[in-house]
């Protein structure tokens, strides 16, 4: 049990794993803000996450810090992250500090069902490279996440598993409506 009081849900994994979409769901469960991190990052750079990914990956990854720092002192929030908010240590140590990090793990041929690969700037070079994207980043999703959930079935399923795992084992600041 995790005695610090935390104020956010902080949801990682895979592009295409759920996370936007499992995030507003819980945050109309918690009655609390939604925030979709790459959506942040596009409106405090002035840029689309596509024109920062074309000026070097560096560059978006420096903004993606900057939401960081700015989403750990925002209210009570649902923050839906970039699949690889997870390679900056930096990143991970701020959303820690106030936030409950969810893994949403969803099997790659089930991403690969549901996305459209040529919207995700990482991905456009196909499909291998999201099962290299996977095999990159698997450890470092697993030793973030204070849960792992599997989001294989429904989505009212995914977040049925985290609320129910986040009134086990944490002290969160809001509650279920």
């Amino acid at each position: 049990m995790i005695n610090k009081v935390k104020e956010k849900l902080i949801l990682i994994g895979m592009p295409g794993s759920g996370k936007t979409t499992i995030g507003k769901l819980l945050a109309q469960e918690y009655n609390c803000s939604f925030c979709d991190m790459d959506d942040y990052i596009s409106q405090i750079s002035q840029k689309s996450i596509t024109e920062l990914f074309s000026e070097g990956e560096g560059v978006f990854r420096d903004y993606e810090t900057q939401a960081c720092k700015e989403l750990s002192i925002s209210d009570k929030t649902v923050v839906s992250t970039g699949g690889g908010v997870i390679k900056k240590n930096v990143n991970m140590d701020i959303l820690k500090e106030t936030g409950i990090i969810v893994f949403i793990n969803r099997p790659i041929q089930r991403i690969l069902e549901d996305i459209n690969i040529n919207s995700r700037p990482l991905l456009k070079n196909g499909k291998d490279r999201l099962y290299n994207l996977y095999n990159e980043r698997i450890n470092l999703y697993k030793r973030f996440s204070d849960i792992e959930i599997l989001n294989d079935k429904s989505l009212n399923n995914a977040v049925y598993n985290i609320t129910n795992e986040i009134s086990k084992n944490f002290k969160f600041a809001f509650k279920e409506k």
